[in-house]
C-alpha cells in the first residue's frame, strides 16, 4: 500500500499538464497502447488470476474484443478503452489516469468515467466537505486529531506533534477522525497504532504476484520490501504469488494507559491505507470503536501499485502488484468496512477543520 497515494498525485499532475498537449495518434499506434496494457496487465495484475476464472472468462475475453475492436475501427482511442478495461475488474488501485473537465468545468477523476460498479457517496454535493488536519479538545475529556490523509499531508511531524497535544491534554478519551482518508504510506499512521494497541495480534502481509516485471518495478522503486521479496523469487521462481515477509506481530509491553476510550470516525472516503489504518486498530486495541454513517469505501484487497507509462499516448495507469495474504478470507473490496456503531444523524453541514455534529456526537457517547 505503500507510495500508492504519492504515485497517484504525480500522475495526476502530469495528467493535467499534458492534456492539451496530447499527440494525435493513429488507429494502429491505439491499437498497440491498448494491446500493450491489456497484456502487462493479464500478465502482473495481482487481481487477475481471482477476478477472471471459468465463470466469467467467456464474458471478460468478450469484452476485451469489443473494446479492441472499437479501437480498431478508430470509435476510440487506447487509452479510453483501457479506461473501460479496467473498470471491469471494480477495482479502484486498477485504473487510468484520466482526467477531463465535465460542462461545469470541473476537473473530474478516472472513477468518475469509468468506474460504473462501486458506489461512491458525493459528500461535496451534501455538504461543505474538505476535511483538514486539526488537533484540538472537544471537551476536557475528549480530545480530536483529524486525520484526512496517509499520504504525507499531513507529515509524520505534524502527526507526532498531534499525538503529544493529546498526551499534554490530559484528556481520557480520544477521537481519531479519520474521514476523507483515501490512503497513502501506512507507515504514516504507526504513531496512532502504538498510542491505542493494547494487546498482541497477528497479522498477514502482502503477497506479490510473481512475475519479472513486479519484481523489477519493486527493486527499481526501492520500496522496503524489496530485497525480501528479490530472494523470495529467487527461491521460489515457480510459485505464482510471493509472500512480502513472514506474519507480522507487534509485541506491547505498556499500554498507554493514558487513553481510556477511543473513537475512529470512517465515511465512504475512506480507503486502501485508511482502512488499513481501521483493521490494525481494530486487531491491536479493545478500546477503539469505530462509528460512522456509510461504510468504507473498499479498495484494499489489490495494492502496492506499479504505474506504468503507456508508449503512444504518454499516459499511465496504475495496477496493484500485491494482495492481501489469504483471500478471500477478509476481504473488503465488495462492501468496505462497516462500522461497529452507525451514526444516526445527518450529514454535518460543513466538514473542514471545525469541530462538527458527529465529532460532538461521538465525544458524547465516549463521555457516557
Amino acid at each position: 500500500m505503500m507510495k500508492r497515494l504519492i504515485n497517484f498525485i504525480l500522475c495526476m499532475f502530469v495528467g493535467l499538464l499534458s492534456w492539451a498537449q496530447l499527440p494525435e495518434l493513429t488507429v494502429e499506434q491505439n491499437l498497440e497502447d491498448y494491446d500493450n496494457a491489456v497484456k502487462y496487465i493479464e500478465d502482473n495484475y495481482s487481481g487477475f488470476p481471482d477476478k477472471v476464472v471459468d465463470s466469467n472468462r467467456a464474458d471478460y475475453e468478450s469484452m476485451r474484443a469489443h473494446l479492441r475492436a472499437q479501437v480498431e475501427q478508430g470509435e476510440r482511442p487506447g487509452w479510453d478503452a483501457i479506461g473501460e478495461y479496467t473498470a471491469w475488474f471494480n477495482d479502484e488501485h486498477l485504473s487510468v489516469h484520466i482526467y477531463f473537465k465535465d460542462e461545469k468545468g470541473n476537473w473530474i477523476g478516472t472513477t468518475e468515467k469509468y468506474n460504473h460498479k462501486k458506489k461512491i457517496i458525493h459528500y461535496e454535493s451534501q455538504m461543505e466537505y474538505g476535511p483538514k488536519p486539526m488537533a484540538c479538545k472537544v471537551t476536557d475529556k475528549t480530545f480530536l486529531i483529524r486525520y484526512p490523509s496517509c499520504g504525507g499531508n499531513p507529515d509524520m511531524k505534524w502527526i507526532k506533534k498531534s499525538v503529544k497535544q493529546f498526551k499534554k491534554s490530559h484528556c481520557k478519551n480520544l477521537i481519531i477522525d479519520i474521514r476523507g482518508n483515501g490512503g497513502g504510506d501506512d507507515r504514516n499512521w504507526y504513531p496512532y497504532l502504538k498510542l491505542l494497541c493494547d494487546h498482541n495480534a497477528w497479522e498477514s502481509t502482502s503477497e506479490y504476484r510473481n512475475t519479472p516485471q513486479n519484481i523489477s518495478y519493486v527493486l527499481q522503486t526501492g520500496w522496503p520490501i524489496a530485497g525480501t521479496l528479490q530472494k523470495e523469487s529467487v527461491k521460489n521462481p515457480d510459485a505464482q504469488f510471493l509472500r512480502g515477509g513472514l506474519f507480522q506481530r507487534v509485541y506491547v509491553r505498556r499500554p498507554d494507559k493514558r487513553v481510556q476510550k477511543a473513537a475512529v470516525i470512517v465515511d465512504n472516503n475512506v480507503a486502501s491505507s485508511g482502512e488499513g489504518m481501521v483493521l490494525s486498530l481494530r486487531a491491536y486495541s479493545d478500546r477503539v470503536t469505530v462509528y460512522g454513517r456509510d461504510n468504507t469505501r473498499g479498495c484494499l484487497d489489490y495494492a502496492n501499485v506499479a504505474t506504468i507509462e503507456m508508449k503512444h499516448c504518454g499516459r499511465t495507469f496504475q495496477m496493484p502488484m500485491s494482495r492481501k495474504f489469504g483471500l478471500p478470507d477478509g476481504a473488503i473490496d465488495a462492501t468496505g468496512i462497516a462500522p461497529d456503531v452507525r451514526i444516526p444523524l445527518s450529514l454535518p453541514a460543513k466538514l473542514t477543520d471545525n469541530i462538527d455534529e458527529w465529532v460532538i456526537w461521538v465525544a458524547e457517547q465516549l463521555e457516557k
